[in-house]
């Protein structure tokens, strides 16, 4: 099925009229949509905007008086349809920030946050809907592959700026390791890399991986490590203080870890207070560096655990 298909059932009724006459290449080559209240319906690529007109047609300029401008309307009933009509449902995932979508598509969410005993209880009066595009690259993590597990599997961690590819590659190297017998627990907390939904898994993360899926980070790394016996385990965007405590756990119990970061390079990491202890006991044996440059999943470099280059960008 295509992404339009799996889409479009998401959107209340007068934006699914309209997307449903856009050309299907528009959802294929999109990484956003964005729903913007009484401004403006934007597909974003790689490189360029395009804009949803109110004749249906798509612009890559924003026109004042052509745009369609989503009404009050439009977000509720698309904001329905997202969490299934369940009031429940709506509650319990508005105060992530974020609804997640069948087949691991997720629609960010941006609007009046209640606050209650300090933290977000919910958000109403919802003013933007960001619906981040799941899509898999098969084998974009081949070719640098011998670096992370030749002669063994190496504990790995992908530096990237938002928007690279990170959790796209992330995912691939999960499939081809657990393809290849190794037993990866995978902390999945926005349903992201494995795209579970009711419990079953939409993407491909590999016959051999075991899925927490909207755990925390730093307590579900060390519940697959307690209870599933993971040879490896594997996480998205770590950061915080606890997520580093786990990783020091699990890298003490001899279990490999793959996780990414939004960073910039090696030297931006070293400026994360809790990030430096980890490179200076050398718990990471490699470094993956991910650009924006050319492509998504673009590789600059591989170092490795003494920060020597391993690999270039040219193979």
């Amino acid at each position: 099925m295509v992404i339009k298909d799996k889409l479009l059932n998401y959107f209340g009724k007068n934006i699914k009229h309209i997307l449903n006459n856009i050309d299907k290449e528009y959802f294929e080559k999109s990484e956003e949509i964005r729903i913007r209240l009484d401004r403006c319906i934007v597909f974003k690529t790689f490189d360029k905007e395009y804009f949803v007109l109110k004749d249906m047609s798509i612009s890559e300029i924003f026109i004042e008086n052509k745009i369609y401008k989503p009404t009050l309307e439009d977000i509720g009933q698309t904001i329905e349809t997202m969490s299934d009509y369940s009031i429940y449902a709506l509650e319990q995932e508005l105060k992530n920030g974020f609804i997640t979508l069948k087949g691991g598509f997720r629609a960010g969410i941006t609007g009046k946050a209640i606050i209650e005993n300090n933290k977000i209880k919910t958000i109403r009066s919802i003013s933007s809907i960001n619906i981040r595009i799941a899509r898999e690259i098969k084998g974009c993590s081949n070719h640098i592959l011998k670096y992370i597990t030749n002669p063994s599997l190496k504990s790995t961690i992908i530096i990237s700026p938002p928007n690279c590819g990170k959790t796209t590659l992330l995912r691939d190297i999960i499939k081809n390791i657990s393809d290849n017998k190794e037993n990866v627990g995978l902390v999945d907390e926005r349903s992201e890399i494995a795209g579970t939904y009711m419990g079953k898994i939409q993407l491909d993360v590999g016959i051999r991986t075991d899925v927490l899926d909207r755990c925390t980070k730093s307590e579900g790394m060390l519940m697959l490590l307690r209870s599933m016996s993971p040879t490896v385990i594997a996480v998205d965007e770590i950061g915080s203080d606890e997520d580093v405590k786990a990783i020091e756990k699990i890298a003490n119990s001899g279990v490999k870890i793959i996780c990414t970061i939004h960073s910039y390079g090696i030297e931006d990491i070293r400026k994360k207070i809790n990030m430096k202890k980890i490179l200076d006991n050398k718990i990471f044996e490699r470094y993956i560096i991910l650009s924006r440059k050319n492509k998504i999943c673009n590789i600059e470099k591989i170092y490795d655990e003494n920060m020597k280059i391993i690999y270039g960008g040219v193979d």
